[in-house]
């Protein structure tokens, strides 16, 4: 197996995951340093994509336990994410049980390596179930915590070495439940990969197989997928959604937009593009996650987080067509504030809870 690509980033957040097979490519290429070193093929392996709320809990070699979501580093009962905080904070004994079990796969799999005690083990995971979310099987579910992810060591571990690891009776499950996926991406045929792998997501979009193993049918999102020979570096994840979920890719101009009219204009019909109804909706429910009024108070940090999100998810794109940022985020305010008011009259929200 090559050696690991360390990812850019060092932080026990959770990474953000592009949608894009060429920003991911690209991203391989800067990396190795050469586009020729690039391999004709590479093995990448998928998991079940959840529709719920992220969360994480980092456990450290003094057994202090850490409970975060995508966007806070510290959840506590007081200052929760969907009641996360509050259910894992009655299962200390099983979190330390879990850790151990992962410590010890760890150890069978790197014989020869010394563990950092200074680095907490991270489980990661997305908190699923009733009122979380709307309109997928999981919804049918009483809450409970599934594990996607583990980071050991500093690096995140390959998701099919530690399949299994789980806790029941305490209402913890293993991703691996729904399922691994296997296909292969070719870095000069982005699109021949897409044709393969989308049919996959459209079929979990269909029917959720992490549902189904509890007896469940309905909609899922799609799957996360992630270089085997690279799998500890996030920043070469990627996500094929399906369904309802399924984003608005934008096929590329024909010619650069030129001067000002065919730049705005080019520029307004990206935002209506990616200003989708799955985006909002998640600018709608950090709020809630972050505690900000979904009043008027909060239309700022909404509109702030819409042209964050679209400007780092659609960054090749940006780049590779010279699309005029600042005009892309003035279209964004547009469709962003629009709907934001619409969300108001409809709800009229007082409480920060989704």
């Amino acid at each position: 197996m090559e050696e690991p690509i360390e990812s850019s980033v060092d932080t026990t957040l959770y990474p953000k995951i592009t949608n894009h097979i060429k920003e991911v490519v690209k991203r391989l290429s800067y990396k190795l340093g050469n586009p020729f070193d690039l391999p004709e093929n590479i093995p990448i392996v998928g998991t079940v994509k959840l529709h719920g709320t992220h969360a994480d809990i980092l456990v450290y070699s003094d057994k202090t336990i850490v409970f975060q979501s995508r966007n806070k580093s510290n959840l506590l009962t007081t200052s929760d994410n969907q009641g996360f905080a509050t259910s894992m904070t009655s299962k200390s004994s099983t979190i330390l049980s879990l850790r151990s079990q992962y410590l010890d796969r760890w150890r069978l799999h790197n014989p020869n390596s010394e563990l950092d005690k200074t680095q907490p083990v991270v489980i990661a995971g997305e908190w699923i179930g009733s009122k979380i979310q709307k309109d997928v099987a999981l919804c049918q579910l009483s809450k409970r915590f599934v594990i996607i992810s583990v980071k050991i060591n500093g690096s995140w571990v390959l998701d099919s070495e530690y399949a299994g690891i789980e806790a029941p009776e305490d209402d913890i499950y293993n991703i691996s439940r729904g399922g691994l996926y296997s296909s292969l991406l070719y870095p000069l045929d982005p699109e021949g990969t897409s044709e393969n792998i989308e049919p996959m997501a459209e079929s979990v979009a269909d029917n959720c197989p992490f549902a189904e193993s509890f007896g469940v049918t309905g909609a899922g999102e799609g799957i996360v997928w992630k270089l085997i020979p690279y799998h500890s570096d996030p920043d070469l994840w990627f996500k094929t959604k399906g369904g309802r979920f399924k984003p608005n890719f934008t096929p590329a101009p024909k010619k650069p937009a030129q001067g000002i009219l065919e730049k705005r204009k080019a520029a307004a019909k990206l935002a209506k593009a990616w200003c989708y109804g799955y985006r909002l909706r998640q600018g709608w429910e950090y709020l809630a996650e972050k505690h900000i009024e979904r009043s008027l108070k909060g239309i700022g940090a909404f509109i702030k987080w819409m042209q964050n999100d679209i400007l780092l998810e659609e960054e090749g794109y940006i780049d590779e067509h010279g699309v005029d940022k600042q005009m892309l985020k003035t279209e964004i305010v547009k469709i962003a504030k629009s709907w934001f008011l619409e969300q108001l009259k409809e709800k009229k929200p007082t409480q920060y809870d989704i």
